[in-house]
């Protein structure tokens, strides 16, 4: 009766221990579709670097009518906000290509970005040009209120 008390508890501490290992892993990639990529990102680094104290870009993609707002401070002195709607199409060699055009007759995106990897909590966009910049992006809960504050007293 000892020996099947002692096989009996020491089956219990080996389950609880299996039970209590935090076991990782690894994040699982999205598919890149509206869905995924619904949401608002910072870009957060530009070919490994981060960004210089007071430049930035969010961007809000919404899933529903493929439109987008975004909130950059880079090629001027002032702050821009730019709408417009994007589209996800798959390159049989390139992989799922992000491109876009701005409201207001103003054109297409520069630039169309190839994903080169999306998860759950950031994404990598190279651009679709030799030698093109890799820009990684991070999911976000907000865009700052001071940049939005900023855009609604200008108007």
């Amino acid at each position: 009766m000892k020996r099947f008390l002692k096989t009996m508890a020491l089956m219990l501490v080996l389950v609880l221990a299996s039970c209590t290992r935090d076991e990782e892993t690894a994040p699982q990639q999205l598919e890149v579709t509206p869905n995924n990529i619904s949401g608002i990102w910072t870009l957060s680094e530009v070919n490994g670097e981060s960004l210089p104290d007071g430049l930035y870009c969010y961007i809000q993609f919404v899933r529903r009518d493929r439109s987008y707002t975004m909130y950059q401070k880079f090629d001027s002195m002032y702050p821009r906000r730019l709408t417009g709607s994007y589209e996800i199409t798959k390159d049989e060699y390139k992989g799922y290509i992000l491109s876009g055009k701005y409201d207001y007759g103003v054109g297409e995106w520069n630039n169309s970005y190839i994903v080169t990897s999306l998860f759950e909590d950031s994404m990598l966009l190279s651009v679709d040009a030799e030698n093109g910049d890799v820009c990684k992006y991070v999911r976000c809960n907000e865009i700052p209120s001071d940049i939005v504050t900023w855009f609604e007293s200008a108007e």
